[in-house]
């Protein structure tokens, strides 16, 4: 295993640009940078309870591969020309942080409160990771409600994809989450027409499922349900927001067997 001792002591590694950096390299056992967003992960043994035997590496480099293809629709091994802002907003504002809860907090906490940038976290200990989803191969009839995943989903695509949404909400004012967003009153119609139910997830989260996190959660189901080619089921608020999306640029496809790496392993 790598072992850090300090950043000038990285020969075939690219050097820590930043305090931020130095941060993440002493405190994680694998670090990933993609001009300077960083992907970062402890080496906790992940979750057996969703029938996989793998590795915190497997989880840490999944992530890369999702994030790398996001970044890289035309799979060409750089970053879309069009991307190139995305991957801006992604350094300057966000992280991506993996491993069991109280690890995945204590990093976040310290990289918005220092370093004013919001760590989105994958809770290993707890978080399905399904290496053999695809994206596809499920049938849905409608899209009513804030529980709906997949069968057999990998987690690794939805918090990615919030991330890729998340650095979207913070540099385009049209694409906010908050309230008087398109996006937020989307989903606002839908619910008041009794077509899309938060409710349910609000109780099991004792009243802490806020709507700006429901936002991202809607525009992931909507995005998951057109990759698997079934948009024609989604109901009109759900097909403006994937127009939106569309509209905005969103990257819409995901390569689930890109076999490029963006940026540099770092540790």
């Amino acid at each position: 295993m790598f072992i850090f001792q300090s950043c000038n002591d990285l020969p075939n590694f690219e050097v820590c640009k930043s305090e931020m950096c130095n941060y993440l390299m002493e405190k994680a056992s694998y670090v990933h940078e993609i001009n300077g967003f960083y992907i970062v992960s402890s080496d906790e043994i992940p979750t057996k309870e969703y029938g996989f035997n793998h590795t915190p590496i497997d989880v840490f480099n999944k992530s890369i591969k999702l994030f790398s293809s996001f970044l890289d629709q035309n799979n060409d091994g750089s970053i879309d020309q069009e991307y190139l802002s995305l991957n801006t907003a992604l350094s300057e504002n966000l992280a991506f942080v993996i491993g069991h809860r109280d690890f995945v907090d204590e990093i976040t906490y310290k990289t918005e409160k220092k370093y004013g940038v919001y760590g989105m976290g994958f809770f290993s200990d707890s978080w399905p990771y399904v290496p053999s989803y695809d994206g596809k191969g499920f049938l849905v009839n409608k899209l009513n409600s804030s529980m709906w995943r997949p069968d057999d989903f990998d987690a690794t695509w939805e918090e990615t994809f919030h991330t890729i949404t998340e650095a979207f909400n913070r540099i385009d004012d049209d694409f906010k989450f908050s309230k008087g967003g398109y996006l937020r009153k989307l989903m606002d119609n839908d619910i008041l027409d009794g077509t899309y139910d938060i409710s349910e997830q609000n109780n099991l989260e004792n009243g802490d499922y806020d709507k700006i996190t429901a936002v991202n959660e809607y525009i992931h189901q909507i995005w998951q349900i057109n990759f698997s080619g079934q948009s024609n089921i989604l109901n009109e608020h759900q097909k403006k927001a994937l127009d939106f999306m569309i509209e905005k640029g969103v990257p819409m496809t995901l390569n689930n067997n890109y076999d490029l790496i963006l940026g540099n392993r770092l540790k």
